[in-house]
C-alpha cells in the first residue's frame, strides 16, 4: 500500500490509499489490502442485505427505507455501517435481519455476495448530480480527502485518480456492469436515484417483492411518507443520527449527508465549460468501455 498526496497548480489538495494500482479513501481500515482480504471472505448471514452505491447517490435514504420494509415499522435506523470503513466485529454486533453498505468496486464485495449468498441492491445516481453531493460532503467534513475548488475537485472525479471506491467512476460502472451480464449468480435489485424521486411507491414495493416480504399497501404507503427528505433530515439531526465512527471528521459523529436531495442541483453551479469538459470526458469514457451513453438522466 502507497500512502499518495496531491497538491495541483492551483493548490487543490487530495490524498489518498493507493493498492494494487487503485485509489481508496485514506479511511480505509488498515494497508487496504488486509482489510478487503477479510470482507471478501466475509459469509454474512443467509437474510442479510449488502447495500451497494457509487458515493452520494441516495445511501441513507434506501438504508432507511429498506430498513423500515424489513423491520415492519417506521423507526430511522441512521447511518449504515460501512465495510470498507468499519471492522467486520461492528457487522457482526448488528440485529438481524442485517443491512450494511459498500462504495468499494465489484472486485472488493464479499465473496458470498458474488456466489448469491447475499441479496444485493445497488442504488445508482446521474454522476453530474453525485459529484456536487460529494464535493459539498467533502467541504462539511474535517480531516477529509479532498481540500480545494469544485473545478479541482471534477477533474479529480473524471480521472483515475479519484478517490473512494478503488477506481474511478467509469471503471466502477463497467466492473459492475460486466458482473451483472456475466455472473447469474448475483442476486441484485437495480434501483435510480431519479427513478425513486419520480415514483417512490413503486420503488416501495418492488423494494417489498425482491425480499420476498409481504407488506400491506398501507404500511408500504407510510413508508413512503417517513422516507421524505424533510423527515429523513429531521430524524438525522437526533441521536440517532450520530456515530463514534465519524466524530473526529465532523460534529457529533453526525455525518452530512442530507443536503437538499433533488435531481438536477448541479445546474445551478456547474459552469458552461465544467459542463462542457464533463460532457466530453464521459462521452469518450463510456464510448472507450462500451457502455450505454444513456445510463443516467442528467435532468
Amino acid at each position: 500500500m502507497e500512502l499518495v498526496n496531491i497538491v495541483d497548480e492551483y493548490g487543490n489538495r487530495m490524498h489518498y490509499k493507493r493498492y494494487q494500482g487503485r485509489t481508496f479513501h485514506p479511511d480505509v481500515i488498515g494497508n487496504v489490502g488486509d482489510h478487503l482480504a477479510e470482507v471478501a471472505a466475509y459469509k454474512g448471514q443467509p437474510d442479510d442485505v449488502l447495500l451497494c452505491t457509487f458515493p452520494k447517490s441516495g445511501t441513507h435514504w434506501v438504508f432507511n427505507m429498506v430498513q423500515m420494509i424489513r423491520g415492519n415499522n417506521l423507526e430511522y435506523s441512521g447511518t449504515p455501517v460501512v465495510m470498507e470503513f468499519h471492522p467486520i466485529s461492528d457487522i457482526e454486533k448488528l440485529q438481524s435481519p442485517r443491512m450494511y453498505l459498500t462504495h468499494a468496486a465489484y472486485p472488493f464485495i464479499p465473496d458470498a455476495a458474488k456466489r448469491g449468498d447475499i441479496k444485493i441492491i445497488q442504488v445508482m445516481r446521474n454522476p453530474k448530480d453525485s459529484v456536487l453531493s460529494f464535493y459539498e460532503f467533502f467541504k462539511s467534513m474535517r480531516n477529509m480527502a479532498y481540500e480545494g475548488t469544485f473545478d479541482g475537485f471534477l477533474k479529480y472525479f473524471l480521472s483515475d485518480e479519484f478517490v473512494g471506491v478503488g477506481c474511478s467512476l467509469f471503471t466502477y460502472l463497467k466492473e459492475w456492469e460486466e458482473a451483472k451480464r456475466n455472473n447469474k449468480d448475483l442476486q441484485i435489485l437495480n434501483l435510480r436515484y431519479e427513478d425513486l424521486k419520480k415514483n417512490l411507491f413503486e420503488n416501495v414495493i418492488k423494494i417489498s417483492k425482491f425480499l420476498n416480504l409481504e407488506r400491506t399497501s398501507s404500511f408500504l404507503h407510510e413508508v413512503e411518507k417517513n422516507v421524505s427528505f424533510e423527515r429523513l433530515k429531521k430524524k438525522h439531526d437526533t441521536q440517532t443520527g450520530e456515530t463514534d465512527r465519524w466524530k473526529n471528521n465532523t460534529e457529533g459523529g453526525r455525518l452530512p449527508v442530507y443536503r437538499k436531495g433533488i435531481v438536477g442541483d448541479w445546474k445551478n453551479t456547474f459552469t458552461v465549460a465544467q459542463n462542457e469538459k464533463f460532457d466530453a470526458v464521459y462521452k469518450e469514457k463510456m464510448e472507450e468501455m462500451r457502455l450505454p451513453l444513456d445510463e443516467f438522466i442528467f435532468e
